[in-house]
């Protein structure tokens, strides 16, 4: 899939603006929990949105440009409509503030433009340079989250992205590591975003060299139970089972993926040799047992209790109140709660059905959670056509696609920020490998000039001769 041009030094000379922003966004992502952990704690409420003038330039530059996703145009219309139409009414005739509705119209409006001008905009090149980047960002992560999982809670390293806060807590006195995010679910998505890059990287060369796609592999492996976050093991394991269809769409592409599992079980082997690994999975055992034992007493209980039981008490919830424009765009987030009560304290459930259902109302709730739905099942078919054509790597991104799109609180920056990147990697991986023209050199031009001219003469040599016959 990967055509490089030529001097590839180059390539961060050669990057428009709009794809400058779109590093910017990235880099900002993994970056900003760092900031407003360590580097500047006071600006913690301020930082909490650096992103969203980035978003607001991004739009503005495509549609300058003419970058403009036209594709998606009718999905975008559709979420304008909706989200500015409850926005206007919850300001109008409910009791929702202007302040309090604007952070929601972030948190559902802005993202999705986003995430369509960068798929439509990514092209093979910048595919290839981001996941170098985050495999190369992987392996430093790998050490901060063990020093992490290391450290008492109080530690510098456990800083919480507010003043006071503190990491969620893990077994005994530990806490889940969080790496350079804001909180342990931010590392959970970016290692599922890494793991993608991983195994596609296995299967296909020259996307970086072996040396950093196994260390990559192993940092993985390590962070896994630092987190002590069922989500990772669940969304590693359906990312495997990714690779398994697309591996069963091609030959070679099954050949491929057999090579691959002996290295990987002799990284695993490598990785229990650590003793922090071993006591990180001791930990990260116990804590599973003990939430599967509180949330039902087996894994298909705890399943069902985290996946369809919040959706049900959504619906309840929501068809219960009787309010049918909500409580208001915005007011589910603990942000915004904090800053009208002082306490963080949710308001509307853990998932997002409840933030959506409730804050929009049951019939544009329902409405915003049915586009989803059927985004998430336009990508997952244009990931599979893409497999099938013999480049796994939109399928290889769908899970976390999937995860942030459907279950993942949008006012949540964090993960707002992977379903934006998610989404618009899934999207330029699927497309059509775009061309690249590579420049030819002077003297091979001569080269094939001289084999056209004697071409053309022996062509002229037969043709006299069958005329001379």
């Amino acid at each position: 899939m990967f055509a490089l041009k030529r001097n590839s030094n180059s390539y961060f000379a050669r990057l428009t603006l709009l794809k400058k922003l779109f590093w910017l966004y990235f880099l900002l992502l993994i970056f900003e929990g760092a900031l407003r952990k360590w580097v500047a704690p006071q600006l913690s409420a301020p930082l909490l949105v650096i992103r969203d003038p980035i978003c607001i330039l991004i739009i503005w530059e495509a549609y300058r440009t003419r970058k403009w996703p036209t594709r998606w145009s009718l999905p975008i219309a559709f979420l304008v409509v909706v989200i500015l139409g409850i926005f206007s009414l919850q300001i109008t005739l409910g009791d929702n503030s202007l302040l309090v509705g604007l952070y929601g119209l972030r948190s559902y409006l802005l993202p999705f433009p986003v995430a369509f001008i960068m798929g439509e905009n990514l092209d093979d090149e910048d595919l290839l340079r981001l996941g170098r980047c985050t495999l190369w960002l992987l392996l430093p992560t790998c050490l901060l989250a063990v020093g992490q999982y290391l450290s008492p809670s109080d530690s510098f390293l456990n800083r919480g992205a507010y003043a006071g806060g503190k990491q969620i807590g893990y077994v005994a006195l530990g806490v889940r590591a969080s790496g350079t995010f804001s909180f342990a679910i931010g590392l959970v998505e970016f290692a599922t975003l890494a793991g993608a890059f991983i195994l596609y990287a296995m299967v296909r060369d020259k996307f970086a060299k072996k040396w950093l796609v196994w260390a990559s592999a192993l940092a993985l492996i390590i962070i896994i139970p630092t987190t002590g976050q069922r989500a990772l093991v669940v969304q590693l394991l359906v990312l495997v089972l990714c690779a398994a269809l697309s591996a069963m769409m091609g030959i070679s592409q099954f050949g491929k993926a057999l090579r691959i599992i002996a290295p990987l079980l002799i990284v695993f082997f490598l990785a229990s040799q650590l003793p922090v690994f071993n006591e990180a999975m001791q930990s990260m055992t116990e804590r599973f047992s003990g939430a599967a034992i509180a949330e039902g007493g087996s894994e298909q209980a705890a399943f069902l209790t985290r996946t369809v039981q919040p959706l049900i008490d959504a619906v309840d919830d929501a068809s219960s109140t009787g309010n049918l424009m909500g409580i208001g765009l915005g007011r589910g987030a603990l942000a915004v709660q904090a800053f009208l009560t002082g306490l963080p304290e949710g308001v509307t459930g853990e998932y997002e059905f409840s933030h959506e259902l409730m804050e929009m109302g049951p019939l544009a709730g329902g409405a915003f959670g049915l586009l989803k739905l059927f985004l998430a099942i336009l990508i997952f078919g244009q990931a599979v056509t893409c497999a099938r054509a013999g480049d796994p790597l939109a399928l290889l991104i769908y899970p976390l696609v999937f995860v942030t799109l459907t279950f993942a609180l949008l006012e949540q920056p964090t993960i707002q920020g992977f379903m934006v990147i998610s989404m618009a990697f899934c999207i330029a991986a699927a497309k059509k490998p775009v061309k690249v023209t590579v420049p030819v050199s002077r003297g091979l031009l001569r080269q094939q000039l001289a084999l056209e001219q004697l071409r053309l003469r022996q062509q002229e040599f037969n043709r006299r001769r069958v005329h001379g016959g």
